[in-house]
C-alpha cells in the first residue's frame, strides 16, 4: 500500500513539473534575489538604501513566494490544464505539517552544526556560500529530484553544489558571491524550465475545439 501511494505521489509530482513553469518562475526569483544581494553589497550596510534592503529581506522573500505561487497557478491554468488536465492528490494535513517541521528542523540543525564546526576546520572557505550551494543542492536533489524522479533536478542540484563551492573559493565578498550564485542558478533554472516548457508545448498541442463533441 505504501509503495502504491509513493508511486502515485511521484506521478503527480512529475506531472506538476512536466511543463517547466515552476522552474521558470523560480529562475526569475533567483535572479531577483541575486540582484538583491549584489545591490546590498554595493551600497553597503551603512547606507540608507542598504539598510532598507537588509530590513526588507523577509518581506521580499514572503512577497516573492506569494507572487510566484500566483504566477505558477495562473500560467498552468492557461497553458497546462487545457492541454493535459488538472491533477492533485490529498495528503493528511497533520502528516504534511509534521513532515515540513521535521525537514525544517533537520536542515536548520545541519546548517548550524556545519557553520560552527566546519568554519573552524576550513578557515579559507567562505562557509556562507558553500553551505548555501550545498543546502540548495540538497533540496533540489532530495526534495524535488527524488520525489519526482526527474533527472534534471539532480543536474540542477549538482550545479548548485559546484557553484557554491567554486564561489566560496573565489574570494568574492559575500554579497557579490551570493548575488552571482543566485544569478547563475537563476539562469540554469530558466534554461531548464524553458527547454522543458518548449518540449511540453510541442508534445501537447491544444485540443481542437469540438473534437470530443
Amino acid at each position: 500500500m505504501d509503495n502504491n501511494f509513493h508511486n502515485v505521489e511521484q506521478r503527480v509530482q512529475r506531472y506538476w513539473y512536466t511543463d517547466g513553469i515552476g522552474e521558470l518562475i523560480g529562475g526569475g526569483m533567483f535572479i531577483l534575489l541575486g540582484i538583491y544581494f549584489a545591490a546590498q553589497q554595493y551600497l553597503g550596510e551603512n547606507s540608507t538604501i542598504g539598510g532598507l534592503l537588509q530590513a526588507g529581506l523577509i518581506i521580499f522573500l514572503l512577497g516573492g513566494m506569494a507572487l510566484g505561487r500566483w504566477l505558477i497557478k495562473a500560467l498552468k491554468a492557461r497553458l497546462t490544464y487545457p492541454r493535459t488536465g488538472y491533477v492533485e492528490y490529498q495528503v493528511d494535513e497533520h502528516s504534511r505539517n509534521r513532515r515540513r517541521i521535521t525537514v525544517a528542523f533537520v536542515a536548520g540543525l545541519v546548517a548550524a552544526f556545519s557553520i560552527v564546526f566546519a568554519g573552524r576546520i576550513v578557515s579559507f572557505l567562505d562557509m556562507t556560500l558553500a553551505l548555501t550551494g550545498i543546502l540548495v543542492g540538497a533540496i533540489l536533489i532530495f526534495l524535488q529530484g527524488k520525489r519526482s524522479g526527474l533527472e534534471r533536478f539532480y543536474v540542477l542540484g549538482g550545479m548548485s553544489i559546484v557553484l557554491g563551492i567554486a564561489l566560496a573559493l573565489s574570494g568574492l565578498p559575500d554579497g557579490y558571491g551570493l548575488g552571482l550564485f543566485y544569478g547563475l542558478m537563476g539562469v540554469c533554472f530558466l534554461i531548464s524550465g524553458g527547454l522543458t516548457l518548449r518540449l511540453y508545448l510541442e508534445e501537447n498541442p491544444l485540443p481542437v475545439e469540438g473534437q470530443n463533441g
